[in-house]
């Protein structure tokens, strides 16, 4: 069969889509969930009145949730696989930390496609989405703190790899993840279900905040996929 032309795309671009796609796609669903009397109005990461499953549970919004999703989850699986290669490229090694790192991201990432195109109203499958949820929170959560220690070793044996400004942002959103982590659990044994829906709101952004630190890392950088399909991924710069 003939070869059709690669695609090769900024590695940069990939992680700004990724962190800005559902950046944009939750408020905007929460937006037109409130205006047609599915949800509450109030400002969600601060008063808990709805979570992000909530805001997209009924139509019209879930339409728009439901064709969204699978773009975003995709993102997701490409930005973790040339995070993983990325390491490569600037010269780190590609160890058994990298690769638990790559799987553990595209397996949340995965898993949260799952649970939310179960998303149907009173027909939503609530145990394959509350696991589907929950392993995209906790796989990612290790795939963060995994990949941080990566970097953090790879800016030490080859200096000026990351900015300044990206290597210290990595750190503090794992703090802050961590102390989530924390929390969630707290909130979940207190049983106060209002902390929970904060706790959702700001880990969901803190994770996309360390996802757009990428596109300062990447600068630069290509995404090469090679055609036709069945080949493997390829990273390049």
């Amino acid at each position: 069969m003939p070869q059709r032309s690669p695609v090769v795309f900024s590695a940069s671009l990939l992680a700004l889509s990724a962190a800005l796609l559902p950046a944009l796609l939750f408020p905007i669903t929460y937006l037109i969930a409130a205006t047609g009397g599915n949800v509450a109005w109030c400002i969600p990461p601060l008063e808990g009145c709805t979570d992000i499953t909530h805001t997209a549970l009924k139509t019209p919004e879930s339409h728009v949730f439901r064709v969204a999703m699978p773009f975003v989850c995709g993102l997701f699986v490409a930005v973790w696989i040339f995070a993983c290669d990325w390491i490569g490229i600037s010269g780190g090694a590609i160890g058994r930390r990298e690769i638990r790192f790559r799987r553990l991201g595209v397996i949340a990432a995965i898993g949260l496609l799952v649970g939310e195109m179960v998303l149907q109203d009173r027909a939503t499958l609530w145990i394959l989405h509350s696991v589907g949820a929950t392993l995209f929170f906790l796989l990612t959560y290790a795939a963060i703190v995994m990949h941080s220690r990566s970097v953090t070793e790879l800016e030490q044996s080859h200096p000026g790899s990351l900015s300044a400004a990206s290597l210290s942002s990595k750190r503090w959103i794992v703090r802050a993840l961590t102390l989530m982590l924390v929390l969630a659990i707290t909130f979940r044994i207190g049983d106060w279900s209002e902390g929970g829906r904060i706790l959702q709101w700001l880990s969901t952004y803190s994770i996309l905040a360390y996802v757009f630190t990428f596109a300062l890392d990447w600068r630069g950088h290509r995404v090469t996929l090679l055609t036709p399909a069945g080949r493997e991924h390829k990273a390049g710069s």
